[in-house]
């Protein structure tokens, strides 16, 4: 294996005597690594209509996984098209005066764009809605007849049946939310619960969104006061 290498190297050496070669030996106490690439060329092409990066002449370029790795070969992974991000329409949701015994909404969006092997986006409320001068809470949501919890959607378009929730439509989300009727009670910090994952793919993805659809239904015994709740959504990119 290594009269290939030097055979490799002279050969190359002889047609472009004005060439670089470049090699890299990594080593620690257990192992040594030598390395090197032959390349015609690499790096980011642009023009008006188009970005490319590439790695011509690499023996093994591309993205090669198995179980508990995975390897990037070529310099094209040097480059990143576009960055992670992710972001909400609006910061803050106000549902104003309440009406008991029916349905009261507002939305916003999330977005993510994610370059690597794709992303997840998990949810966790501070707690229920709470009313802190007097500590009443509005109850999370069991949707029609207790069908839903923290992880899995359910049926939400009975007035007798209280609470609040969410539902989600668009890129990327959980299959639970099978459509704009679907509800889930967002997972509660106060209770111990960890985050539930409501958007997430093994792809990599530009300006992925999906509309979030809060929905609130108090009861007519409902204590009257000011009731709010910190939502805190946290997106993980993968690579």
């Amino acid at each position: 294996m290594h009269r290939l290498f030097l055979f490799f190297l002279i050969l190359y050496l002889f047609f472009s005597p004005v060439t670089l070669i470049f090699a890299e030996t990594m080593e620690s106490d257990s192992y040594r690594l030598r390395f090197g690439n032959f390349n015609m060329t690499s790096g980011t092409k642009t023009s008006a209509s188009y970005n490319l990066t590439d790695t011509v002449g690499q023996t093994a370029a591309g993205l090669f996984t198995s179980l508990g790795y995975s390897v990037k070969a070529g310099f094209q992974y040097l480059y990143t098209l576009y960055d992670f991000s992710f972001s909400l329409s609006s910061l803050a949701i106000d549902f104003g005066p309440l009406t008991p015994d029916f349905f009261q909404t507002a939305f916003h969006t999330l977005t993510v764009s994610a370059p690597g092997q794709g992303y997840s986006v998990s949810a966790l409320a501070s707690s229920r809605l709470k009313n802190f001068a007097t500590s009443d809470f509005i109850p999370a949501t069991t949707c029609n007849s207790g069908t839903c919890t923290a992880t899995t959607a359910g049926i939400w378009d009975d007035t007798s049946d209280y609470g609040f929730g969410y539902n989600l439509v668009g890129d990327d989300i959980s299959g639970d939310f099978v459509d704009d009727t679907y509800f889930r009670p967002f997972a509660d910090a106060s209770l111990g619960d960890s985050p539930a994952v409501i958007m997430s793919t093994t792809a990599a993805g530009q300006n992925r969104s999906a509309t979030i659809t809060y929905q609130l239904n108090p009861s007519a015994s409902q204590a009257a006061g000011n009731y709010s709740a910190l939502i805190t959504y946290i997106a993980t990119p993968t690579y």
